[in-house]
């Protein structure tokens, strides 16, 4: 289950991969003479962030044309402003699905790019759990040990003796072990923290081939050594209990609040988008509270790699919105509006709809109204424009400090966005 690396047509490819990334950092760190899991796991979640920055900085990207193009969706929707019923949801939906493609934005933007992530994290969470199945150096520190056990039926009976009460990781592994099978015996000591090393050998007499094998070459002293993470055990299980452990669920709530609170989020008059930005401040809370949980039962070194990815997503997520505040956000509308065109141009031509176009043409063809009104709401479209910005629904806030080009779109929008607002205020 474990050291028989994940399957799967997805995930194992990409594990594979991230488990060679790791085993190629923890031989470096020890031709240096630095022999730490813990560095290993900071060094590879800092190069796998860094591999996906380019996804979360798309995700950002679109973010913040979404925030820009919003004064222009409200205009052109405002008509339908506080009807609930269905058409005019409907309407929203479409008017803003069409400004959305003009600028080469949508809502499921994000939701894609988290898609995307998401075999790559399962994939990280494999890799880190089971970290002899891809690091040979560290597996053959195992190996001796397991062997020993297989031919050592009193040895068998001390290893499910002392594993009884060693928590769910330690329960899980001895469920799938087969004597006849090394990976499994290892995956099992792998999960083994410090201090059931010395119950082991106690259990055992303190001698015999098991006890050997474990004491030839430093094996276990090597282990543990590995696994200390600057007074830490990474193979320990947190819990609730008050020890130093804590302070990786502790980090890795806070990180993660962090991490969710300088995301960018923008406001909208669609119900339906309304709803998804609500969804995203409930989990700017929900999410650090679940990390918490999750850590704290789990290894330390799964909790180590949760609590620094979250502080690398952090640290980007700043920096990128630093970016994006002092670049010239009317150039980069342009562009994308450019290569919307193109793209949008090779779609009609190529008469090609996504699945979500069909399922809305379907829906439209259902719940069609007047021909009139759809003539008007696709005027509404065409007429809106950053130019003739004239809503007072948008907060400049999040846009606080932004450089605009002067006589640009964007610059335009801005002003007449504060005018409204300082109107409101009055």
């Amino acid at each position: 289950m474990f050291l028989t690396q994940s399957g799967g047509f997805i995930i194992k490819p990409i594990s594979r991969l991230l488990g060679a990334i790791l085993s190629l950092l923890y031989r470096g760190l020890n031709a240096i003479g630095v022999e730490s899991i813990g560095i290993a796991i900071i060094l590879f979640t800092l190069i796998v962030r860094l591999i996906i920055f380019p996804l979360m900085y798309k995700q950002n990207r679109s973010s913040k044309i979404m925030s820009m193009i919003q004064p222009e969706i409200n205009k052109a929707t405002k008509k339908y402003r506080g009807k609930t019923d269905q058409q005019s949801m409907m309407e929203v939906q479409r008017i803003t699905k069409e400004i959305q493609s003009k600028y080469g934005v949508s809502m499921t933007s994000g939701c894609l790019t988290s898609l995307i992530q998401l075999p790559i994290f399962l994939a990280l969470y494999r890799v880190i759990q089971n970290i002899p199945a891809y690091v040979p150096k560290v597996y053959d520190m195992y190996k001796p040990i397991a062997t020993a056990i297989q031919g050592d039926s009193a040895a068998q009976k001390a290893l499910e003796a002392v594993t009884a009460d060693g928590g769910q990781q330690l329960t899980i592994a001895m469920k799938s072990i087969n004597y006849e099978n090394t990976n499994t015996i290892i995956d099992v000591l792998a999960n083994f923290p410090r201090t059931l090393w010395d119950t082991f050998a106690a259990k055992l007499g303190n001698s015999g081939a098991v006890v050997d094998a474990m004491t030839a070459n430093g094996n276990v002293d090597n282990i543990k050594q590995i696994y200390n993470f600057f007074g830490l055990d990474l193979t320990a299980v947190p819990h609730f209990a008050l020890t130093a452990a804590i302070i990786i669920p502790v980090l890795s709530l806070i990180f993660q609040f962090l991490s969710m609170k300088v995301t960018p989020m923008q406001g909208s008059d669609d119900p339906t988008q309304q709803a998804t930005m609500g969804t995203m401040k409930t989990m700017m809370y929900v999410m650090p509270i679940f990390s918490f949980f999750v850590c704290v039962n789990v290894p330390c070194g799964v909790g180590l790699y949760w609590a620094m990815g979250s502080f690398i997503s952090f640290l980007t997520t700043v920096c990128t919105n630093a970016y994006f505040k002092h670049c010239d956000m009317d150039k980069i509308l342009e562009k994308s509006m450019a290569k919307a065109a193109k793209k949008n141009a090779k779609k009609k031509k190529k008469n090609k709809k996504s699945f979500m176009e069909k399922m809305q043409e379907a829906a439209y063809g259902q719940a069609s109204s007047s021909s009139s009104d759809e003539g008007k709401a696709t005027s509404s479209v065409s007429n809106a424009s950053l130019k003739s910005y004239s809503s007072n629904t948008m907060k400049s806030g999040n846009d606080a400090g932004t450089k605009y080009r002067a006589g640009s779109l964007a610059s335009k929008a801005n002003i007449m966005q504060r005018y409204n607002n300082d109107k409101d205020d009055k």
